[in-house]
C-alpha cells in the first residue's frame, strides 16, 4: 500500500480557490489526483468527509488529505446474512474489507457495501473486525435496538468465541493483560508491554480445537479464543504475548501466508429488543481444505 497522507491548514490567500485547487497547491497531487482523492471519500474538512471538488474552505479551517493509487476498484462483493429481524442484522464480513471507512476511502468498506445492498436501511455500527479477519459483525437496524447492542458490546454479557490457526500447539490459558497503542511503532501496532498508550484492561480465554470444531479445514493448529472485552487487536496481541502470533499476522511476527488465519466463529448474545438468546455462527470456509 502506498497510502499518503497531508494535513495542512488553509491560508487567507487560498480563500478563493476550489477545493481540488486548494489540495493541488498544498499537497503533492494534480489536480484530477484530488478529485479522485474526493470522490473516494479521502478528503476531511474540519473533520468531516467532503466530496465536492467546488467547494470553498474558509481561512483556518484544517484540511486533510488521503490518497492511495494502488486501491483496487470498489468491490461489489454480496455480503452473506446470518440473521436478520426487524431490529438487527448479522453478517458474515469477508476477509480484506475493512468495517468501515478508512482514511483514504469510504467506498471500500463493509457499510459501505451493505448500503448498496441495502439501501432502504441506516445500520448502526457497535463493533468491528479487522480489515484482515473474516467473521460476525452485528448491526444495529433501528434505534431500539442500539442501547441494548451498545451495553453488550461495551460490557460483558456476549459470548464471542474466534477461531484462529497457530505455528504450534499452545494448551488451554487465559491472558489477563492491558493492552495499548505502542508508541512510536510504525506502522501501528498494539502491545502488553513496553512504552504504551493508554492501555486498557484486556481478558482473552485460549483453548485447543477439538477436532469436530476443525473438520475439513486446512490440517494445523487450530485454537478457540475468547474476548471478554473488546480492544483492538486483542487476539492477536494476546497471542504475541504468549509467543504464539497468528499464522499470516506479519505485523505482529506471524508466519509467513497470504492470509491472516483469524475468524470470528461463534456470537451469543440476547437480543437487544425481545431479550431472546441468540447463538449465531459463520462457518469458516475461507480456511476449509
Amino acid at each position: 500500500m502506498t497510502l499518503r497522507k497531508w494535513t495542512f491548514t488553509v491560508d487567507p490567500e487560498d480563500a478563493e480557490l476550489r477545493l481540488d485547487q486548494l489540495i493541488a497547491k498544498r499537497t503533492e497531487l494534480s489536480r484530477r489526483s484530488a478529485r479522485e482523492a474526493l470522490k473516494l471519500g479521502g478528503v476531511q474538512v474540519d473533520r468531516k468527509r467532503v466530496k465536492v471538488a467546488g467547494k470553498v474552505v474558509k481561512p483556518g479551517i484544517e484540511v486533510r488529505v488521503a490518497f492511495d493509487p494502488d486501491l483496487p476498484p470498489v468491490p461489489t462483493t454480496a455480503i452473506p446474512v446470518v440473521f436478520e429481524d426487524a431490529w438487527i442484522l448479522a453478517v458474515d464480513k469477508p476477509a480484506g474489507i475493512a468495517t468501515q471507512g478508512t482514511w483514504a476511502t469510504d467506498r471500500h468498506d463493509l457499510l459501505a457495501l451493505l448500503k448498496t445492498q441495502h439501501p432502504d436501511l441506516t445500520l448502526y455500527l457497535h463493533h468491528r473486525l479487522d480489515q484482515g479477519t473474516s467473521g460476525l459483525l452485528v448491526l444495529g437496524k433501528d434505534p431500539k435496538a442500539n442501547k441494548g447492542l451498545a451495553e453488550a458490546f461495551a460490557g460483558r454479557d456476549l459470548e464471542k468465541l474466534y477461531l484462529a490457526r497457530i505455528s504450534a500447539p499452545l494448551e488451554a490459558c487465559t491472558v489477563d493483560a492491558p493492552i495499548g497503542r505502542i508508541r512510536g511503532a510504525d506502522p501501528g501496532r498494539f502491545g502488553t508491554q513496553g512504552d504504551l498508550i493508554e492501555p486498557r484492561s484486556a481478558r482473552t480465554d485460549f483453548r485447543p480445537a477439538t477436532a469436530g470444531e476443525t473438520a475439513g479445514l486446512v490440517p494445523g493448529h487450530w485454537i478457540v479464543a475468547r474476548i471478554h472485552t473488546g480492544r483492538t487487536h486483542q487476539i492477536r496481541v494476546h497471542l504475541v504475548h504468549l509467543g504464539h502470533a497468528i499464522v499470516g499476522d506479519t505485523l505482529y511476527g506471524g508466519a509467513t501466508s497470504d492470509r491472516l488465519w483469524l475468524h470470528a466463529w461463534r456470537l451469543g448474545l440476547k437480543h437487544p429488543v425481545t431479550g431472546e438468546d441468540l447463538r449465531l455462527e459463520a462457518p469458516p470456509e475461507r480456511f476449509r481444505a
